[in-house]
């Protein structure tokens, strides 16, 4: 099985134990917009997987051509405003299928469990406050916590620190992004798993390193590889 002689999952969160493909790329919509800036969901999904304010000025600058630190800054509060809004009042928020079952079914063989994510510490942690993850998670590791972010392996080092796991071997990656499969493959884990999300297709994750593509992390309870 996938899982044996693992000691740490490290999982991303929107898309990927998250439900919400797109709703990540609608906030941001929105918080361009209240700065007078239309894009799509296309240009959005420059700003996934990584810190927010990196993406961000990704886009001013590649998409706009505008070099502007304190619109940057203001266009990440406008959009903090309404991610934070959307996982605190929004009826759509939900885990991708069994995923609290996975995490139980982990606890139980004393697999560490670490979520990675883009967001800032303030959205993750509500996010984790909504869907009763506190007591299921052995950590968090947000875009607060590093200078780059993914595809660097950053996060993936911390999140080993974090709950004492020294052998990236014993280490799994599970995203549904590029960033996220580039990310495990940079960090030389024992597998890096894609989620078929819809946010990217099956091909581009492959294409970035993914070993294994699944619907939804349970899957991994009983799937082997080879």
């Amino acid at each position: 099985m996938i899982l044996d002689e693992i000691q740490l999952v490290v999982l991303d969160m929107a898309g990927t134990t998250v439900d919400d493909t797109f709703s990540v790329h609608n906030e941001m919509i929105k918080a361009f917009k209240d700065y007078g800036f239309e894009i799509n969901r296309e240009i959005a999904s420059h700003v996934l997987a990584i810190p927010k304010p990196i993406g961000i000025h990704t886009i001013l600058k590649t998409i706009f051509n505008v070099n502007n630190s304190v619109l940057e800054s203001q266009i990440h509060d406008s959009f903090l405003f309404h991610m934070n809004a959307y996982y605190r009042d929004s009826e759509m928020v939900k885990e991708t299928k069994y995923t609290t079952v996975f995490f139980h079914f982990l606890k139980e063989r004393n697999i560490k469990i670490v979520l990675d994510t883009g967001f800032s510490k303030e959205t993750a942690e509500l996010i984790v406050e909504r869907l009763n993850w506190n007591t299921l998670i052995d950590g968090l590791v947000c875009s607060d916590d590093i200078s780059i972010g993914r595809p660097k392996p950053d996060m993936i080092f911390i999140a080993m620190e974090m709950v004492g796991v020294s052998e990236i071997n014993n280490v799994i990656k599970v995203g549904d992004t590029p960033n996220d499969m580039l990310q495990g493959k940079n960090a030389k884990c024992k597998w890096t798993i894609g989620v078929n999300s819809g946010a990217f297709s099956s091909e581009e994750l492959r294409i970035s390193g993914a070993d294994l593509i699944i619907d939804y992390p349970y899957q991994l309870i009983n799937t082997k590889i080879g």
